[in-house]
């Protein structure tokens, strides 16, 4: 006899209910420690003192484990057909899969691709676990009310965050507080809790997702998801605790002054627009009240940051007009940059700047210094500082000394905010970093963006210096999260002028979700994401154009698709992170789930 399956059940998704809430709300110290690649690529400190990452990651992989017992627990009620047969979906998911593995497995750095980079730790096992968090969402939400106790969970979840986001916007922030700081302080380290410091103020909202830029691809899914619910929504006591929720997740969403939140908001509302055109001229009253209503909170938040967040919005706008101005003035700035090269051959290295050239030679185990035309340069020593500097007043503003890094002798010269490390030995010179690895000193490659490289805080910059690294992972990635080991750190020059003189900055992260992928996983395992995407996307609006949304299914579908758009048009500037990530993909499983009850009603209503 076939076993009675009993779909009411909720238990199947306590371990989806609580990745979707809890993950995202925790802050908690991990001192994890640094050895070989992910010390080499950091910023040569041996500890990384992550509160937002770590432990987010480890239970991401304990509630996936738990999801997929349920799905076994499942199969076991239900006897057969408890997996959704989807494989329009599945494929993408398993081509994208595979070449996580691949990439992983293939990798010159396995470790970190396998446990990811320090602060984001988002290696191999999160990356499949994103995956089976997708399939097990799936096929674990099976009907009306599973759908209304994932929105209410991920509700409940989002205005804790809007809540906490809203207070450190008036400048009441949780962890500087006592309290906060017992929570994510463990006991042993709570006598040196005075020691951080945060780097994030009034008007600046981080919430528990570790930067503003996160809280912006947070709020880009909620507010248009909370916003459109709001607008179909009938029930008039729903609708007005969405409308609440909704103010919230705004306040958050201008407040922490992510542009990139607000474009992906943008593509959202444009989404919106396209499947709601009917439905919203029927009821233009509550889509033009929520424009009216943020505009107020723009203009009432602007005030109280006195200007910060129309200067913010200035800047997005600036960036648009840099794209279609000339870069002549930018190039021209770069020419004068203190740092013009760097050149080493051989016991030879050359520094270059716009008003004098420095050779140092290693010559009889020891160092000599000539100007441009090969004249020796006096040195005189520093006994205070245990430097030397030139004597000739050409070069006057130089200080140089050997320091002990590890086991290695380095020699530093320093000019302004010129620092750099030089390795000798054995009659060789070679450029290093301040952890004595040495760097490659061949020509960087770049591709787009000149002179118009601080675009988008130095997005135009990072972009233009990944794109070429694109031709080396067609097939297969670098591996996940290994973006800093292969970024050419050693561009001095380019990040002097996108870094306003910080030529140290690490670059670890490509700030583009697509960028990210093609780079980490490979551009076949992009366009297998970008497939899934695709997919879900043309179905959505097939489903939903023409929809009255006259019953509770076809309003959090479409929700759910506008939120959706939101967090992929965010991805164009910013990365994916554990913090923001698992709701994602639980929304996206959400919304594919959707699909299929009302594709599978539609059917049943043509045959009836």
């Amino acid at each position: 006899m076939e076993k009675y399956y009993d779909n009411t059940k909720y238990y199947h998704l306590i371990p989806l209910i609580m990745m979707i809430v809890c993950v995202p709300l925790m802050v908690h110290l991990k001192v994890v420690p640094l050895s070989g690649p992910s010390y080499l690529f950091w910023n040569g400190q041996q500890q990384n003192f992550d509160f937002f990452s770590y432990y987010k990651t480890v239970w991401i992989n304990i509630f996936t484990v738990f999801a997929f017992i349920m799905l076994l627990v499942k199969f076991y009620e239900n006897g057969k057909n408890f997996v959704r047969k989807s494989y329009d979906y599945y494929i993408p998911i398993g081509i994208y899969s595979l070449f996580v593995i691949i990439s992983t497995l293939t990798s010159e750095y396995k470790e970190i691709a396998l446990k990811g980079f320090p602060d984001r730790y988002e290696g191999m096992y999160i990356l499949l676990a994103y995956m089976i968090i997708l399939f097990l969402t799936m096929n674990l939400v099976e009907k009306e009310d599973h759908v209304k106790a994932m929105i209410v969970s991920l509700l409940i979840g989002a205005t804790i965050i809007g809540l906490i986001g809203l207070f450190q916007y008036m400048g009441y922030d949780l962890w500087k507080t006592n309290i906060g700081k017992s929570i994510m302080i463990p006991s042993k380290y709570m006598l040196e809790n005075d020691k951080i410091i945060f780097k994030f103020n009034k008007y600046e909202i981080y919430s528990t997702l570790y930067h503003y830029n996160y809280v912006g691809s947070y709020m880009a899914m909620l507010f248009p998801l909370t916003f459109s619910m709001f607008i179909l929504i009938k029930n008039k006591k729903v609708k007005c605790i969405l409308a609440l929720i909704t103010l919230l997740m705004a306040i958050n969403l201008i407040g922490s002054n992510a542009r990139s939140g607000i474009i992906g908001t943008v593509f959202a509302f444009i989404m919106l627009l396209i499947v709601m055109n009917k439905y919203i001229k029927r009821n233009f009253k509550y889509f033009l009240s929520g424009i009216a209503v943020l505009i107020f909170i723009f203009l009432g938040l602007n005030v109280t940051s006195k200007g910060a967040v129309a200067n913010r919005f200035k800047s997005l706008l600036t960036d648009v007009k840099e794209i279609t101005q000339d870069s002549d003035e930018s190039l021209k700035e770069i020419s004068k940059l203190p740092l013009q090269g760097i050149e080493v051959s051989g016991n030879a290295a050359k520094i270059i700047t716009p008003t004098e050239t420095l050779i140092l030679k290693e010559e009889d185990g020891g160092v000599i210094f000539n100007d441009v035309n090969n004249n020796k340069l006096s040195l005189e020593a520093i006994k205070e500082t245990g430097e030397f500097t030139i004597k000739s007043s050409n070069y006057k503003n130089y200080r140089m000394q050997f320091v002990r890094i590890g086991d290695e002798n380095i020699f530093v010269i320093k000019k302004d905010s010129i620092k750099l490390y030089f390795k000798i030995a054995n009659n060789e010179i070679k450029l290093s970093d301040n952890r004595g690895n040495i760097l490659k000193t061949e020509p960087v490659e770049s591709w787009g963006f000149k002179g118009k490289e601080r675009l988008g805080s130095s997005r135009g910059y990072i972009w233009s210096r990944s794109i070429p690294l694109l031709k080396n992972t067609i097939v297969k990635g670098y591996g996940p999260d290994t973006f800093a080991a292969y970024f050419p750190q050693q561009d001095f020059k380019g990040k002097m002028y996108a870094y306003y003189g910080d030529m140290w900055q690490i670059v670890d992260k490509p700030h583009n979700l697509y960028l990210q992928t093609a780079l980490s996983t490979g551009i076949l395992s992009l366009i297998a994401l970008l497939a899934l995407f695709g997919m879900y996307i043309v179905k959505s609006i097939s489903l939903y154009f023409k929809s009255e949304y006259d019953d509770f299914l076809s309003i959090a579908g479409v929700s759910i698709f506008i939120a959706v758009c939101g967090y992929l048009g965010a991805g164009l500037f910013n990365d994916s992170v554990v913090s923001v990530a698992p709701v994602f993909w639980i929304i996206l499983g959400t919304g594919i789930a959707i699909n299929h009850m009302i594709s599978q009603e539609k059917k049943l209503n043509t045959k009836m």
